[in-house]
């Protein structure tokens, strides 16, 4: 038993890697509008529903934090706990989670259809290019289209905590975002967009790789689906845990 679940998750690592290989390779050679096409996709249409999620977060840290601070006359403390934990942590990882099952269904989705309708065999034999006309465009898009909801996610955050700081402890927004911007360092945010860009990669490769998989029905395609969206946010819960692990101990 334990050998089989080795060599099968040998199998899957190595398929991984190949999807990310082919991406990488046919990047020079992907045309910028489908890039920008998928970005959009990913990205924009992604934005009202983290935006609004990542301001609600900022506002329940801020509301839990100013709780228990309260208590030992530290409420001045909510913006800093509020920025780190969100550039840090919260941020990266909500909006991983909620792209994995936005985006890598919809990767899963999209290729798996191609893949079961019988595209892929028709690009082939028109000597098509499927790993710059398909593959990379959305691996990138869903990397980049992550790094950039971070982005978002973090500042909008930080605009829910200031909200509830200045409407529940009376601090002033000035004052509260001087202090949440005090508190972050270089290597906060370099940690925050890491998390990012390898949360990206999670996503895009685990999406991509369920969707090529050859498919014999409709059932199949459902389940490869739902295999991506499970195994890709399982996954970035465990990398959050090991990239902060390495950089704590490169740091300490």
């Amino acid at each position: 038993m334990t050998a089989r679940w080795v060599a099968a998750f040998g199998r899957e690592s190595a398929a991984l890697f190949t999807v990310l290989g082919r991406a990488t390779r046919a990047s020079w050679r992907m045309r910028p509008a489908d890039f920008v096409e998928q970005l959009g996709r990913v990205a924009l249409s992604a934005l009202p529903l983290i935006g609004i999620a990542a301001l609600f977060a900022g506002m329940v840290i801020a509301l839990n934090s100013s709780f228990h601070l309260s208590r030992y006359g530290q409420s001045h403390l909510v913006a800093d706990i509020v920025s780190v934990s969100l550039v840090t942590e919260l941020a990266p990882v909500f909006t991983a989670l909620l792209m994995a099952g936005k985006a890598g269904a919809g990767l899963a989705s999209e290729l798996g259809m191609v893949t079961l309708s019988g595209q892929a065999q028709a690009m082939r034999a028109l000597s098509l290019d499927i790993d710059r006309e398909l593959i990379a465009p959305r691996v990138w898009g869903c990397i980049v289209g992550t790094v950039l909801l971070t982005v978002a996610a973090i500042i909008l955050g930080l605009v829910g905590g200031m909200i509830l700081g200045s409407a529940k402890l009376g601090i002033s927004p000035v004052h509260y975002m001087n202090r949440a911007v005090a508190a972050l360092a270089p290597v906060d945010f370099a940690l925050g967009l890491l998390k990012a860009f390898g949360f990206g990669v999670i996503i895009a490769a685990f999406g991509t790789r369920m969707g090529l998989r050859a498919k014999a029905d409709a059932a199949a395609l459902g389940h490869h689906t739902m295999t991506a969206v499970v195994v890709a946010s399982f996954t970035v819960l465990i990398a959050d845990h090991v990239f902060t692990t390495f950089i704590v101990a490169l740091l300490g």
